[in-house]
């Protein structure tokens, strides 16, 4: 039992405790530890692992700060699914901490997929998305520069094409990445209308390509919307 109630032992706790975390990922990772079934006890994990209580205490309301894991006072506590929402708010905190070169990496992964969302949506797509599209290219018209409802509303387009493609994959990763997209737009606090502008038209180009079911249109359209956009961010 790691007993450590010397202040000069935080180092060895906290590698005792991150120690701890990872085992306890592994054993959501593995199964072991089921979705939705309750995990041993503070005491039986003190006796499995051979840690103290505040080890355990601190791995789990790590694992309860990712979201992995839901603690009812009084109760058991429980394994959760991670959804898309979880990574959303994860992602960019993860790549703040990376440096400048965060965004380029984001544009190019994003760049594959949406090339490939907007061909298949021009496929797939269902006369509700073309309604829900329509909805929110005419919402993101309603601004005339960038706000945070606008940021939203262009968000949502971008995900809901990816949602028509009706592969529920490439929703959830753009959706994260999307949500990476936002946090830069937010914080780079630029407001040009003339970029907006460009924008709107270029979302009403792709929803007609994705409306007239011509999936290579789509994709050039995408590609050129993308690429503008991010010449635009590296001005800033």
């Amino acid at each position: 039992m790691d007993q450590l109630n010397n202040p000069n032992d935080a180092e060895k706790r906290q590698s005792t405790t991150s120690r701890l975390y990872e085992s306890m990922i592994q054993l959501i990772e593995s199964g072991e530890w089921e979705v939705g079934k309750a995990i041993p006890s503070e005491r039986n994990l003190m006796t499995q692992f051979g840690v103290s209580r505040i080890a355990v205490r601190e791995a789990l309301s790590m694992l309860r700060a990712l979201g992995a894991l839901e603690i009812s006072h009084g109760k058991s506590t429980t394994v959760r699914k991670i959804s898309s929402g979880t990574l959303a708010k994860l992602f960019p905190l993860m790549l703040s901490m990376e440096g400048e070169q965060s965004l380029t990496h984001v544009f190019e992964v994003r760049r594959g997929l949406e090339l490939q969302t907007a061909r298949l949506a021009a496929l797939k797509r269902t006369a509700n998305d073309l309604n829900t599209l329509t909805e929110l290219a005419q919402r993101f018209d309603s601004y005339n520069t960038d706000t945070p409802e606008s940021i939203e509303s262009d968000h949502q387009f971008h995900v809901h094409i990816a949602k028509a493609t009706g592969n529920p994959l490439l929703f959830v990763l753009l959706n994260v990445l999307g949500s990476y997209v936002k946090y830069a737009q937010r914080e780079s606090g630029k407001h040009d209308p003339e970029q907006h502008h460009r924008a709107s038209e270029a979302h009403h180009e792709i929803l007609q390509a994705i409306t007239d079911r011509n999936p290579d249109l789509a994709q050039k359209k995408m590609e050129q919307h993308l690429l503008n956009a991010h010449h635009i961010s590296q001005m800033f």
